[in-house]
């Protein structure tokens, strides 16, 4: 049975409470919320009640709304409520009703919790069986390992201190404590999924095996611990495997094949926006060929085939791909870094570095055009005085598809004198006839 002083322990259990923190409760007007609001406000904790009128079930729906202004006016206690046309969101986003109303309810309590310095957490409150259909519907559905856990007894500042208590605790402690609740008519009728769980199928599985929601709770509880233990190997092969370059994160094709399943690719890819419906397509990247791309059905990252890797990069921004320098003494910002112009002296001049070039300044057209290579590009590499494609020189340089993104080229008229960083066009260098001398010095530190 529970008791008062019990919802400060079930909530400090969860959470780094503090001594005043308030607490705002998702208040709906039935039995467990009703519950949830009275054992909070008789233990003596800051409460705010927050009703979501969803407006569905029309004078019902008005009904529940009144029976909770009704409670935080005898309570003397803050209310907020919202009215939602959520069938008209769940139309527009095209979800079912109870996504819809899971999304706008959530989203508004964050709101409500960001707008105001005296409320610190949301309770709600789901009990024991609540979280047992969780998991029997996530599993006939299809989930990952964490949809098997059920319902988090902590989701960032949202807590649910009644997940380890059974409802009929919570009928049982209505009815000794007179707690007065409305009933939503709605929860009797199998329209939605957990209406159907709750009164056919697991009822239905409860005569053959009649502690089945207690198995799928136990049985959570050890995918939990399992879970955690996959954790710790996930993270140990990120230290190894995972390797950053700038920022871009490389993948060994070869440790990924040690694996002929994919929840280490699901593990590895999730954080980065690619849903577990696109970990089967992820791995088929493993046999794909070079160049070939999956990008991320939520964020801003894709995943590229190169040889004997996998490489996770951002997805390429389309701005700015064509910068006109004016003329010398101009420092050029552009995506991949920092081009500096400068007029030099012969004397000056050194070879070897790729990340400066002394050019003819006689043989330059002002203004110059930094651009993005593109398909069709040639250029004469320094020292040959045959033409060569950009995109043969790349491939030359085993450059990645990602690498070759990046690959800018600096271009006089309808010529290119130098793939930046990389190799001058032997057309631009420095003769015994030069008489000025311009040097382009690349900053790629500073992109």
């Amino acid at each position: 049975m529970l008791a008062l002083i019990e919802i400060k322990k079930l909530i400090a259990a969860i959470a780094p409470v503090n001594t005043g923190d308030g607490f705002l409760i998702a208040a709906s007007g039935g039995m467990d919320s009703t519950v949830l609001a009275f054992l909070c406000h008789e233990a003596g904790l800051k409460v705010e009640l927050a009703h979501c009128n969803f407006m569905l079930r029309d004078e019902e729906s008005e009904r529940d709304e009144q029976f909770v202004r009704a409670l935080a006016a005898k309570w003397n206690v803050p209310l907020h409520v919202n009215k939602f046309n959520t069938a008209s969101f769940a139309s527009e986003k095209k979800l079912s009703i109870q996504e819809a109303a899971r999304q706008l309810r959530y989203n508004w309590f964050q709101e409500l919790i960001d707008s105001t310095k005296h409320l610190n957490w949301v309770l709600t409150a789901h009990h024991q069986e609540d979280n047992a259909e969780t998991i029997a519907m996530h599993f006939f559905r299809g989930t990952g390992l964490r949809g098997l856990m059920g319902i988090p007894a902590r989701s960032g500042n949202v807590i649910r201190p009644l997940l380890t208590v059974s409802h009929n605790d919570i009928q049982n402690y209505a009815a000794a404590h007179h707690v007065e609740f409305v009933t939503d008519s709605s929860n009797l009728k199998e329209d939605y999924t957990r209406n159907y769980f709750r009164h056919t199928i697991l009822p239905a599985i409860e005569k053959v095996f009649p502690t089945v929601k207690q198995n799928l709770l136990d049985n959570s509880k050890r995918i939990e611990q399992a879970d955690q233990l996959l954790q710790i190997y996930v993270e140990q092969f990120k230290k190894k495997y995972l390797l950053q370059k700038q920022n871009e994160y490389h993948l060994s094709i070869a440790q990924l094949k040690k694996f002929e399943h994919t929840s280490l690719l699901f593990e590895l890819l999730h954080p980065f926006g690619f849903t577990p419906g696109q970990v089967g397509e992820a791995a088929l990247l493993l046999n794909a060929r070079t160049g070939a791309q999956l990008v991320a059905a939520t964020g801003q990252w894709r995943l590229i085939k190169n040889r004997k890797q996998l490489i996770i990069a951002p997805l390429l921004s389309t701005k700015n791909d064509y910068i006109e320098v004016e003329s010398i003494n101009e420092e050029i910002k552009y995506p991949e870094g920092v081009l500096t112009f400068l007029p030099a002296k012969t004397s000056e001049i050194t070879f070897g570095n790729e990340k400066q070039v002394f050019v003819d300044a006689k043989l330059l057209q002002f203004p110059l055009l930094l651009r993005k290579w593109k398909e069709g590009d040639y250029f004469y590499p320094l020292g040959m005085r045959k033409k060569k494609k950009v995109s043969r020189l790349l491939i030359d340089l085993k450059f990645s598809a990602s690498e070759k993104e990046k690959v800018w080229v600096l271009t006089t008229g309808d010529k290119i004198c130098w793939v930046v960083g990389i190799r001058l066009d032997d057309r631009f260098k420095i003769t015994t006839h030069t008489n000025e001398v311009i040097q382009v010095v690349l900053d790629s530190d500073l992109a």
